[in-house]
């Protein structure tokens, strides 16, 4: 295959990888303090309906791997699923924030019916496009190469949402304090839906067409050509070979470790995230700092990415992911023994290496996740791209969702208080400690999978070269 061009690259990175990060972050970062503090749901009932839309929508994951795996359609395999359902996508975004004036049970029940109807959309579109990594391109340098384009540019994605999000809330809010400042209300939110929906919609198109020379139908007829010669070809009907694909994760034990460490760093990240606009608020008293911890982590992010690049390189995809995993937690434990709510830019410059530091971690299990799908080709003599992304997929909706489901209950239990102008000593202990050391437990689990992790430089090498001498 030959090599991927400048423009495909790109296309692939800023295209997916942006607008899916855009509605991704949206939802972690704002989902939970709108559906509380705007929308009048409590947050322990927003934290369940958050673990009920993921834990469904995270099971859904491989089933929909395994359909990507196996569509054959003439816009391509993956490409078919990232184009229609990008709409669908967008207008999803909206309706999550479109706060229609309802009675606050039917509220409970809007809330949890279209949350749940955008975690089944955003599978439909992100699982088809992660998977695209493995199946764009074989070459091991190419791959790690556009995973760090396409999370380079999930931190500006990040940093837009954080930064510009909290400028949208602030200028088209149609309510203002007895000071005369904008406090955020329903108007801004569904403003923000909008924009968000439209560009991601615009986003994975783009993704799609850089594509186009890749995923299409002449390169399915040639698979299905070289599968009847091989005498491989699968007659099975279309729903029972989908569930067949299914048991090929469980011949890869580095897949079920990879996805175990994801999924520790996702709630770790969920948990963080979500409470930042309450500890930006009522700890350090500014929620208008979000957008300079935002700033602050965009930069970090971009040398952290340098990093990732010379250990992965160096010391292979495992052991930098452990290098970056013992790293994260020196800046949450020297926060969290030296934290003062008057050292505000301190305090703001070490969560922002947190928060770097853990999305490193992250980045590094989507290069982790190719060669996982590279063991499952060359043990089951299948493509198997779609069904170990959506393993990891599986695992980081899995994570967000426990974490939203605990960080919900542990707002309750620490005293926190939506819409209230005070909150007490009790609740900021609580919000400090879970932005500054729930970060240090998602680590550690991460450290411990990696123990089981088989794959290492030297092992996938080998299995590359068998996939050559085989004609894979």
């Amino acid at each position: 295959m030959e090599r991927l061009t400048i423009s495909e690259k790109l296309c692939y990175a800023m295209g997916g990888g942006f607008a899916s990060n855009l509605s991704f972050y949206a939802m972690l970062v704002f989902f939970i303090t709108y559906a509380s503090d705007v929308y009048g749901i409590n947050p322990a009932t927003v934290g369940l309906i958050t673990l009920a839309s993921r834990g469904i929508d995270a099971f859904i994951d491989p089933v929909m791997g395994a359909i990507g795996d196996r569509t054959r359609t003439r816009f391509g395999k993956y490409r078919f699923w990232v184009i229609t359902s990008a709409p669908v996508l967008g207008l999803t975004t909206w309706l999550v924030f479109a706060s229609p004036d309802l009675s606050p049970t039917w509220r409970i029940i809007y809330i949890a019916f279209i949350y749940i109807f955008y975690s089944l959309v955003s599978t439909a579109s992100n699982i088809p496009y992660h998977s695209l990594t493995a199946y764009i391109t074989e070459k091991v340098n190419e791959r790690s190469n556009i995973v760090l384009l396409k999370q380079f540019t999930g931190i500006i994605a990040q940093f837009i949402v954080s930064a510009g999000g909290i400028y949208i809330l602030s200028a088209f809010s149609h309510t203002v304090n007895e000071h005369g400042k904008p406090v955020v209300d329903s108007h801004s939110y569904q403003f923000l839906g909008i924009l968000f929906g439209v560009i991601t919609t615009l986003g994975f198109w783009v993704c799609a067409w850089g594509a186009r020379r890749r995923d299409n139908w002449q390169r399915i007829q040639k698979e299905e050509a070289a599968l009847e010669a091989s005498q491989q070809h699968d007659d099975t009907h279309f729903i029972i070979a989908v569930f067949k694909h299914l048991a090929l994760v469980f011949h890869s034990r580095s897949l079920a470790c990879l996805a175990l460490a994801s999924a520790a760093n996702t709630l770790s990240l969920a948990i963080t995230s979500g409470v930042t606009v309450q500890f930006y608020t009522w700890v350090l008293h500014d929620p208008q700092l979000i957008a300079t911890g935002a700033l602050l982590n965009m930069l970090f992010g971009a040398s952290m990415y340098l990093l990732v690049k010379v250990l992965v390189q160096r010391y292979g995809n495992k052991s930098g992911f452990v290098i970056i995993c013992i790293i994260a937690i020196i800046p949450s434990l020297i926060l969290w023994m030296t934290f003062s709510p008057d050292r505000v830019m301190y305090t703001i410059v070490l969560l922002a290496c947190i928060m770097a530091l853990c999305q490193s971690g992250s980045l590094i299990t989507w290069m982790m996740v190719t060669d996982c799908a590279d063991e499952l080709r060359w043990k089951t003599k299948k493509n198997a791209a779609g069904i170990a992304s959506s393993t990891l997929t599986f695992s980081n909706k899995f994570g967000s969702a426990v974490g939203a489901f605990v960080l919900g209950g542990m707002l309750d239990l620490i005293g926190y208080m939506p819409g209230m102008s005070t909150q007490s000593n009790h609740a900021l202990h609580g919000l400090t400690f879970l932005i500054v050391m729930t970060p240090v437990c998602g680590q550690v689990i991460s450290l411990l999978s990696m123990v089981f992790y088989s794959l290492n430089r030297k092992t996938h090498k080998e299995i590359c070269m068998k996939l050559l001498g085989s004609g894979e």
